[in-house]
């Protein structure tokens, strides 16, 4: 999936230590904007605002 070697052994070395139950690779895709932002808008971290309005435009608070 990456092609930096130091990068793959960095995320090797912190997937040891902090043993995360999964590691996703983000690769910037229309699909997966479209995946995370439905998963966000389930989850309640996002909010679509009046798509009539204002298509596309979404909320999110810190």
């Amino acid at each position: 999936m990456v092609q930096n070697n130091s990068v793959e052994q960095w995320v090797s070395e912190m997937v040891k230590l902090c043993t995360p139950d999964k590691v996703v690779w983000c690769n910037g895709s229309e699909e997966e904007k479209r995946r995370l932002t439905k998963e966000a808008v389930e989850t309640g971290e996002l909010i679509e605002l009046n798509q009539d309005k204002l298509p596309g435009c979404l909320l999110h608070r810190t």
